[in-house]
Order: structure tokens, then C-alpha cells, then sequence
């Protein structure tokens, strides 16, 4: 399939989001220039002492959403949700679509001397045979929908799913006891410390089961999220649509996945892994629905993890997600012991269109 030029011209003004925090209340922020160079700002504030001795330093929260609530979907919650099998994405017609992601020269350079190097190495433990991800920084769509994710215990991937819907993986989530999550935030197309679009952080998690710990097969077959976010970032980039998985495409090397591996490159730039395969199916329930473990060969590593993987059918404008990079084999084998495993199944569907409904 051919790449598209913009089908419109875009609009004069964009909004970024350039950071999210809280000042404490009645305290409002300027914005005046900055001595360091002719297009510098910074973000002042006006604080009483009072205010800075009684928080004790800490007047500007950084992290606003600290403690994010949840909302656990149940059997009674999703009603007839099951039927869904089919979402579409939305495609700005102001954005180029390619269909693959373009390499810089600089990145190719990089990951060929990161190659010879790891030549006398051990192998990262679940890489099949030869390495075949390429690192890619490319901002048209779709894949300007996959992003960055941060959370107090680390990084991880996702991507748009919805107008304001963030999708990535249950275990990428720092599960709070007592109830709720820790602070999440996601940077579409992020890129060496640069996102086009900015930063947006999630206000709830919507979910079939927390994944915490070890990744036992109904874990992998309901590790996914829905995030709700501060912002409608899926407006701005786009987001792709959703196809519940069939096990008659077990074999087809037709899907794509992206992630920001910690291996090539400290999960600060994105991941290509073109012609992928699912190889093997099993089906867990739970709350009246059906999650899939998809089990594959493909090379990943740890940073990829609630990255999607995404088909593309014919005369669709967007690729449609089928899955989310779950689980990682501890003894990688060519075996459905030892590999790799997206989540996916009509329980995803179902989530997502929860999300969209509730949170348009």
C-alpha cells in the first residue's frame, strides 16, 4: 500500500500541551521571558510564605494526579459489550498516513554499531534469531498515536484508543493498596526527551483485572487498560481502530507492533517490528468475558510491554489493534512455554468501547 500526502491543510494554531501541575489554590501563573534566548519563557508564580512554609517547599505538584481513581468493569457494568467485535480509528485528513514508519540515516548508523557490539554479547533473553526492530521517528499517522508511557515504577508503551482513551498494559500500572493508581503519564510519538504534541496524564483507569506481579495466562489474557485522560489527545493525534482477534490468522505475517525497548535504546525512542506473527491462541474468562493469550516469536524486550500490535485491512484509512504486548518468556523457546505473548480477545473490544461510551 502506497503512503497518503494530507488529504487538507492543517490548522493555523495547534494546541500543545506543554506540562500539567498544580499551584496551590488562589495562586495564578505567568508566563514572561526568559533571559537564556530570544524564544525562552518561563512559568512564574506568585506564592505568599505562608503558602511556601505550610507545604513545606513543595508548592508546585508536579505530578497533579498523584492518586488516579479506578473502575473495574463487571459482567453487570458491561451489559452486552461482548457483541462489539469491530471500532474504527479516526484519521486526520491534515496528516500524512504511511504505512510503515521512516528510519533516520543517524538511527540506522546507531543501530548498526549497536549490532556489532552485541555481537560478542549474550543475546537479550527474548530475542528470536536475528534482531529484526528498527528504530524509527516519524510523526505522521498512525504512528504518531503510539507514545511514551511514564509511571512511578517505570516505562512503558501505549497508544491512543479514543477521542480522550489512552490504551497500554494492566501490569504497566502501579496499583495502589487501598484503592486506585499512581500517577500516569503518555507522550504520543515521543522521541529523545521531544513529544510534538506534549504530555498528558491519566484521571482513571478503566480495567478487567490488575495485573500485579507474575504474569499467570488470565493475567496475560486481560493485561490491558484503558486510561482516561486529562486532555483529548486522541482528537489532536488520531487513534486507531480495534478487530477482536481470529485464530484463522494464527500464522499470517501481517502485523505490526512498536514499543520503546530498554535494550536499543533506554526506552527514550520508539520501536518498528513489521511482518509479525501469532502463532498460538488460548482463552481465559472472567467477568462474562473472553481475553485471548496470544503467543508469538517476536523480538521484545523490556519497554515494549502495552504496546499495541495492528493490522491493516484493506480500503481503511487506519490500522485496527488486535492486541497489547503482555508477557515476556523467563526461558525463551520456540514452544508456546517459552514465548512471547500479547493480550488481546473480545474482552479488549469490550473495554474500549466501555471507555469510548462512558468517556467520549
Amino acid at each position: 500500500m502506497k503512503p497518503r500526502p494530507p488529504k487538507a491543510f492543517p490548522p493555523e494554531l495547534m494546541n500543545v500541551n506543554l506540562g500539567t501541575f498544580t499551584l496551590p489554590d488562589g495562586t495564578a501563573p505567568k508566563v514572561i521571558r526568559d533571559w537564556s534566548g530570544e524564544n525562552s519563557f518561563r512559568i512564574v508564580a506568585d506564592v505568599s510564605r505562608n503558602e511556601i512554609e505550610k507545604s513545606g517547599n513543595q508548592v508546585i505538584k508536579n505530578i497533579p494526579f498523584e492518586r488516579i481513581p479506578e473502575t473495574r468493569i463487571t459482567e453487570n457494568l458491561a451489559g452486552g459489550l461482548e457483541k462489539i467485535k469491530v471500532l474504527d480509528g479516526k484519521y486526520s485528513a491534515y496528516s500524512p498516513l504511511n504505512y510503515i514508519p521512516g528510519i533516520s540515516r543517524l538511527d540506522l548508523e546507531i543501530a548498526e554499531r549497536f549490532k556489532k557490539i552485541r555481537e560478542k554479547d549474550d543475546k537479550p533473553t527474548n530475542i528470536f534469531g536475528a534482531d529484526d526492530r528498527y528504530i524509527y521517528n516519524d510523526s505522521s499517522y498512525p504512528w504518531r498515536t503510539v507514545g511514551r508511557v511514564w509511571t512511578a515504577s517505570g516505562a512503558c508503551t501505549g497508544c491512543t484508543i479514543g477521542p480522550r482513551l489512552v490504551l497500554t498494559a494492566s501490569h504497566c500500572v502501579n496499583w495502589l493498596s487501598g484503592g486506585g493508581a499512581g500517577w500516569i503519564k503518555f507522550s504520543p510519538a515521543y522521541y529523545n526527551g521531544n513529544g510534538p504534541w506534549g504530555e498528558y496524564y491519566a484521571t482513571r483507569v478503566l480495567y478487567w483485572n490488575k495485573a500485579q506481579g507474575g504474569l499467570s495466562d488470565l493475567e496475560t489474557a486481560f493485561d490491558y487498560v484503558v486510561l482516561v485522560m486529562n486532555d483529548y489527545v486522541g482528537n489532536h493525534v488520531g487513534y486507531p481502530g480495534y478487530r477482536s482477534y481470529s485464530s484463522s490468522w494464527n500464522g499470517d505475517a501481517v502485523w505490526q507492533h512498536m514499543g520503546y525497548p530498554g535494550d536499543l535504546t533506554s526506552t527514550q525512542r520508539p520501536a518498528f517490528l513489521g511482518s509479525c506473527t501469532i502463532s498460538s491462541t488460548s482463552s481465559q474468562s472472567l467477568s462474562g468475558q473472553t481475553g485471548n493469550v496470544l503467543g508469538h516469536f517476536n523480538d521484545i524486550t523490556g519497554g515494549h510491554s502495552g504496546g499495541p500490535v495492528w493490522g491493516w485491512w484493506s480500503g481503511e484509512a487506519w490500522p485496527r489493534v488486535v492486541g497489547v504486548q503482555s508477557a515476556e518468556a523467563s526461558i525463551p523457546a520456540f514452544n508456546t512455554s517459552g514465548d512471547n505473548e500479547f493480550g488481546g480477545g473480545q474482552a479488549l473490544s469490550s473495554l474500549i468501547s466501555w471507555g469510548r461510551s462512558n468517556y467520549p
